[in-house]
């Protein structure tokens, strides 16, 4: 008997179950689709790998659909879903390929005579239960059959010789907007599909403005999953959409179909989800359960840690390699680290099998948070501060379900916890959320909780409280800390407890109390020995006598300092010193001066992420820019502060911008309403306006007396003070006529600008229209490294490419990897850019106006160089300065090709600095320019010059001592780091400046 003679076989074989024309529209994917056509012409075993749900099989079916039609190629589909032994595999095959058995031949003998000549494509579906055998199976056909190519789908890859795997994730779901509108769902892939299913059961069905922001937090909610998204609107049929998205806590049990023929594993949510977790071996289960405990994703680390004493981190890896590889688990490269995160309705399955290991697992987790709060909060008052702020913002809902269970499960630990987080709910702006965790942590503390743990809670709690004007509850709070810390004999927390009461009485103009709270601030930090605390006690001595008009007292406590916090790496300390130190400048009368003090800050402060000294930064450069009658500039700094300053809840900032913005109107009248506006805010929170401001207040008072009657005034000034705080700020914001007058363009801005921003100089970030990319946008580290590889070196061919990103790679996989991160590139930036190949060469073609800061700081320094050296050229090079934040990637994981680029803009900078120091000292502003050749010193420790330009203007300052430690500090370094004396031009200095006697 033979095999295949009575009838050619057709061009596509079926197997019954699984492989008919789906009878729903296929709904997205496309760029997938297209990569997978190539992938599937170019690779013998092509595996797509994804979650239970993620539409492998209706994927599969596009592309051998597309095979079929394009290359009139036979195809031949498995449906293995349905079987239940290893044995059954070969006979499932040998039906698809219409095999029929030979005597004294084995059944894959017979499969494979019948295939060896045919250059066909063979699809086997959900292999994850056969894994083994499907690998085992792959290996034999394609060593026998040449021409062959196969297609599998499955949860886990085969892991076989020659396997290209294409992991497969979500629809891709709407940006998380406060108030989307129809418009902003357009691309989204989720919500198509969501769409085109929920007029099967709705015909009228549509995306609206008002069923927008249900339909994106559902799309999210689900990860943009296609069996979920296709359940969900299978209920539209009973429950209204707002209901449905409501029960996503549940999504497990909300998410079913009445569909009659739907196979088993897909009627439900959970039907899916207990096909993979069947598979599972008894330690992958409990580890899949404790993980259920995270929120938003969780390291190696944190896994580990829940897992149990006994399991080291080699074995949670071990274990958590499995769920990844069985697609129950998604791994995600953040930076430099791995993550790892459970789709949401992934999560709640896996918290149904926690059981009785529940509570201990959550206890597990906050114990873990807590020690990842503490480490954050002193690493926060050093160098990395960015990376601290940016590692806790990454698991902020981790953060918040610790502070949840621990409210009412361990309340002592809760305390704890938010005490911690205090410094950074203050850094990152977050003032409100972090009152509102605090508050609850405060009142759930009960007998078992330590004074200090809630001394510490306490005084977290009033400095936000401060920050927000609530100055009552700021002051209870406070006074009760101080009043613990002081019963327990805690110093450090006495003085952070009276560090912020000071502020409250600088604040409301009580400013020998606030001195006198400083002062014993700044006595604990020298009984203590801790630098810290000293620097912050000067730091607000300043600050406090540039409010009340002491501007050669705000000069000296500044100056020490913006010096002090150089010398302990606080770079948050620093860019607010500076502030305080740029604002008695200029009220001194330099704003010359003070100009370059507050970029360097604005620069610490954009480099850190820091919106509050942003604000305080762009507020006084906006008073200079009104000073200098700059009106259009003045506008535009001042309404970027008051919005930050609004933001946050900074009510006192808030009124004095409100009225300085007074004195930028046409309108006297608007002038008015917006003096008499800040006037009433002042009045609710209980604070004056400041001595310094308080010239330029009257001034603004007299000329709207002067301009308009009494009666105008009276009735403006009704209509001002009858405005909240939120109306005044939007009608500038806004430039509302009805509440500014006269002509609002000067005021109105639009918003954010539709551009494409890339930074590469200090802290790497990709923007969209006033929208930072997030590692979620990227999907992996590569496609962000590719675009700035682009910028670099626009128009590089592919070999270099991969030279340069991928080293190590074979062509095969050069070519796979080069093209999945081109894919995801394109993805990332959208209608911002195209990335276009022309002349066998790639380069990034922005849509949007592009701003590159690398482009941005080689324009300033060409523009410098262009005054030759000349007294004129100080504003040039400044501003030059000014534009180089940190080192090319220098916070970006990258390969070698970045270095010589870093090394060519670390020379330029270099260059920049000396010429700018040399001018400044030869104008004798030696002052400016020893702050310069410092800075030069930071970015270089070893550069000679650097420390000879500083050791001349220390000198030149009268201050021979500081030259000195400048000359031996860095003999100690050469000594240390090279094991050689100075140079003879520097040793010639000394001997100049400390002649032998």
């Amino acid at each position: 008997m033979t095999v295949g003679t009575a009838v050619t076989p057709p061009h596509t074989a079926v197997a019954p179950s699984a492989a008919g024309a789906p009878l729903t529209r296929f709904v997205g994917r496309e760029a997938e689709i297209a990569a997978l056509l190539a992938a599937a012409r170019r690779t013998r075993l092509l595996s797509l790998v994804g979650p239970g749900g993620s539409g492998k099989t209706r994927l599969a079916h596009v592309v051998r659909d597309r095979l079929a039609a394009t290359g009139g190629q036979p195809t031949w589909w498995v449906s293995l879903a349905q079987l239940d032994r290893p044995a059954l595999l070969l006979s499932a095959l040998a039906d698809a390929v219409r095999a029929v058995e030979v005597p004294g031949q084995s059944l894959l003998e017979v499969i494979v005579g019948q295939l060896r000549e045919r250059d066909g494509l063979l699809v086997l579906d959900n292999c994850e239960h056969l894994v083994a055998e499907c690998a085992a199976l792959a290996g034999e056909l394609l060593r026998a059959c040449p021409a062959l190519r196969i297609l599998t789908t499955s949860r886990e890859p085969l892991a076989a010789a020659g396997e290209t795997t294409w992991w497969l994730e979500g629809l891709s779901v709407p940006d998380d907007l406060p108030a989307p509108r129809a418009a902003d769902l357009a691309g989204s892939q989720a919500v198509r599909l969501f769409t085109d299913r929920a007029r099967l059961v709705l015909p009228g069905f549509a995306v609206t403005d008002a069923n927008a922001a249900d339909l994106a937090r559902l799309c999210r909610r689900l990860d943009g999953m296609p069996l979920a998204l296709e359940l969900a609107a299978a209920r539209l049929r009973v429950l209204p959409l707002p209901r449905i998205v409501g029960w996503l806590d549940d999504a497990v049990s909300l998410l079913v179909t009445t569909g009659r023929d739907v196979p088993a594993r897909q009627a439900t949510l959970r039907a899916t989800l207990d096909w993979s977790y069947d598979l599972l071996p008894a330690a992958e289960r409990d580890l899949f359960a404790r993980l259920s405990v995270f929120r938003g994703g969780f390291t190696l680390a944190a896994a580990a840690a829940v897992a149990g004493d006994d399991a080291g981190v080699l074995d949670t890896l071990e274990l958590l390699g499995r769920l990844v590889d069985k697609s129950l688990v998604q791994a995600r490269t953040d930076g430099e680290e791995e993550r790892y995160r459970l789709l949401e309705v992934v999560r709640q399955y896996a918290a149904e099998h926690l059981g009785d290991r529940a509570g201990t697992t959550a206890i597990r987790h906050a114990c873990f948070m807590l020690e990842l709060a503490e480490r954050a909060e002193h690493g926060l008052a050093g160098g990395d501060l960015r990376l601290w702020l940016d590692g806790l913002h990454r698991d902020r809902n981790n953060i918040r379900a610790a502070l949840s269970w621990s409210r009412h499960h361990n309340p002592g630990l809760g305390a704890r916890l938010a005490g911690a987080l205090g410094r950074y709910w203050r850094l990152s702006g977050q003032y409100a959320e972090g009152r509102q965790w605090l508050a609850a942590s405060v009142a759930a503390t009960d007998g078992t909780t330590g004074p200090a743990a809630r001394a510490k809670a306490l005084t977290a709690l009033g400095t936000l409280e401060f920050l927000q004007c609530e100055y009552d509850q700021a002051v209870a709070r406070l006074s009760q800390a101080h009043r613990l810390y002081t019963r327990i004999g805690d110093d450090r927390g006495t003085a952070a407890a009276l560090q912020s009461l000071a502020s409250i009485a600088r604040e409301q103009g009580r400013y020998a109390e606030a001195r006198q709270h400083h002062r014993e601030v700044l006595a604990v930090g020298r009984r203590r020995g801790d630098p810290a605390a000293e620097a912050r006690a000067i730091k607000s001595m300043g600050f406090t006598a540039w409010l009340e008009g002491d501007h050669l007292a705000a000069i000296e406590s500044s100056t020490d300092a913006v010096r002090r916090f150089r010398e302990l790496g606080d770079d948050e300390g620093l860019a607010g010193a500076l502030v305080d130190l740029a604002a008695a400048t200029f009220r001194r009368g330099d704003p010359d001066g003070a100009i370059p003090l507050l970029r360097q800050s604005l620069a610490i402060a954009d480099r850190l992420g820091l919106r509050e000294a942003t604000a305080w930064a762009q507020e006084q450069l906006g008073l200079i820019a009104a000073a200098r009658g700059e009106r259009a500039e003045a506008v535009r700094l001042l309404r970027h502060s008051l919005g930050v300053h609004h933001e946050l809840g900074d009510r006192w900032r808030t009124a004095c911008v409100l009225d300085a913005l007074a004195g930028q109107q046409d309108d006297p009248a608007g002038s008015a309403r917006l003096l008499a506006a800040a006037a009433r805010l002042r009045e609710m929170i209980g604070t004056p306006v400041p001595p310094c401001d308080l010239a330029d207040h009257e001034q603004r008072s007299r000329a709207v007396h002067a301009a308009l009657s009494p009666a105008q005034v009276e009735r403006a000034s009704m209509e001002g003070r009858a405005l909240s705080v939120e109306q005044a700020v939007a009608a500038v914001l806004g430039g509302e006529p009805a509440v500014l007058g006269g002509e609002p363009a000067a005021l109105a801005e639009a918003a954010p600008a539709a551009e494409f921003v890339a930074r590469a100089l200090g802290r790497g970030l990709v923007a969209v229209s006033g929208r930072e990319l997030t590692p979620e946008d990227w999907t992996y580290a590569k496609p962000r490294e590719l675009l700035f590889y682009l910028l670099t070196r626009p128009g590089s061919r592919k070999s270099e490419i991969g030279l340069a990103l991928w080293p190590e790679a074979s062509g095969t996989e050069l070519r796979n990897s080069f093209h999945t991160c081109l894919r995801f590139l394109r993805r990332a930036l959208g209608d911002a850019a195209r990335v276009r190949y022309a002349g066998g060469t790639y380069r990034v073609e922005p849509v949007l106006p592009l701003r590159y800061d690398v482009e941005d700081f080689r324009t300033a320094a060409a523009a410098a160089r262009g005054h030759d050296g000349t007294p004129a050229a100080i504003g040039a090079l400044t501003e030059a300065a000014a534009r180089y934040p940190g080192d090319f990637l220098g916070d970006v994981p990258v390969g070698a090709w970045a270095e010589p680029h870093r090394e060519e803009l670390r020379r330029e900078y270099e260059h920049v600095l000396r010429t700018l120091g040399g001018l400044l000292a030869k104008g004798r502003r030696f002052a400016e320019a020893a702050e310069v050749f410092a800075r030069l010193v930071a970015h270089d420790p070893l550069l000679e010059a650097a420390h000879r330009g500083l050791m001349r203007c220390h000198a030149a300052l009268g201050d021979r001592g500081r030259a000195l430690r400048q000359y031996e500090h860095l003999v100690g370094l050469l000594e240390e780091q090279l094991g050689v004396p100075p140079s003879p031009e520097t040793a010639e200095l000394h001997a100049r400046l400390f002649p032998r006697r």
